[in-house]
């Protein structure tokens, strides 16, 4: 049994699921991917969910219509490469109707949670993008918060999705000690959450790569399961619905994570570190 689901995109054109009910153990969220070629133009619906769209590269200009008026009207957003340039964002909520054009050809990676109801249709440009670099030494990342948790930035844009973006130093930690969100207590609550990953590297074809840990633990601190999946390409998300999670980039690889969370009813934001790593100062912030 693998607690950790790997999932690879099909490169479609248009609107790719990647991660849903009928696929995963996520109970409140699920993940998609768009492709459109240069000149191309994308239109859909959103029913019974909301969507974070994040642009990772190329351009596009937006049109979204809800209850019966155009909110976005043509908001445009470019980006080069997700390591350097902060993101371009959509906050797409239940029954809007988006309109999609690119002049370059695009890709953008798509955070959906399940709700009948939502918040308004928001555009959030680099601008708008809360970045930070905590840690020390290999722990050392980037922070950027697009729809942050309860008390962050921007936290109050979407009904239940909070998003954001880190990148590593070189063999770097993005989120060491591992933390877990899968028990109502004082110290977590109870979240699904999905990671999407770009790798690259100095090496002369610029592949690089990244180890995700999964594990848990019992009440004593004993492993109940334990587990690493190797991650070589870009074209990669994972679901983690439940136990602690860690990310590690290879040694000279550079990791790019796109992350995203969602709860069953109200906005809330609790996670367990890993205790037995609290002496080591200095990797969270």
């Amino acid at each position: 049994m693998s607690f950790t689901q790997v999932y690879r995109f099909q490169d479609l054109n248009g609107y790719e699921s990647v991660i849903s009910k009928a696929n995963s153990d996520m109970h409140f969220m699920g993940f998609g991917r768009i492709l459109l070629n240069a000149g191309q133009t994308y239109e859909y619906e959103v029913t019974g969910e909301e969507h974070a769209l994040v642009l990772q590269s190329g351009d596009f200009t937006a049109w979204v219509e809800y209850n019966g008026e155009v909110v976005l009207d043509g908001v445009k957003g470019t980006r080069t490469n997700v390591y350097d340039d902060l993101p371009t964002a959509l906050y797409i909520p239940p029954k809007a109707k988006v309109k999609l054009y690119s002049e370059n050809g695009m890709e953008a990676r798509v955070f959906t949670a399940w709700c009948e109801e939502g918040n308004t249709p928001y555009f959030c440009p680099p601008e708008n993008v809360e970045e930070g670099e905590p840690g020390e030494y290999i722990y050392k990342r980037k922070y950027r918060f697009i729809f942050g948790q309860p008390g962050k930035h921007n936290d109050s844009i979407t009904k239940k999705l909070i998003v954001g973006e880190s990148v590593s130093v070189p063999g770097g930690w993005i989120g060491f000690p591992a933390h877990r969100h899968d028990y109502w207590t004082e110290k977590e609550c109870v979240l699904d959450e999905i990671f999407s990953f770009q790798v690259t590297s100095g090496s002369p074809d610029g592949k690089g790569g990244l180890y995700q840990h999964g594990y848990d633990l019992d009440e004593n601190g004993k492993k109940i399961w334990d587990e690493v999946n190797v991650i070589e390409e870009s074209n990669t998300a994972i679901a983690l619905p439940s136990g602690f999670h860690t990310t590690v980039a290879m040694a000279g690889s550079v990791v790019y994570l796109l992350w995203g969370l969602a709860g069953k009813d109200e906005k809330v934001y609790r996670v367990q570190f890993d205790e037995r790593y609290s002496w080591l100062e200095g990797c969270l912030y």
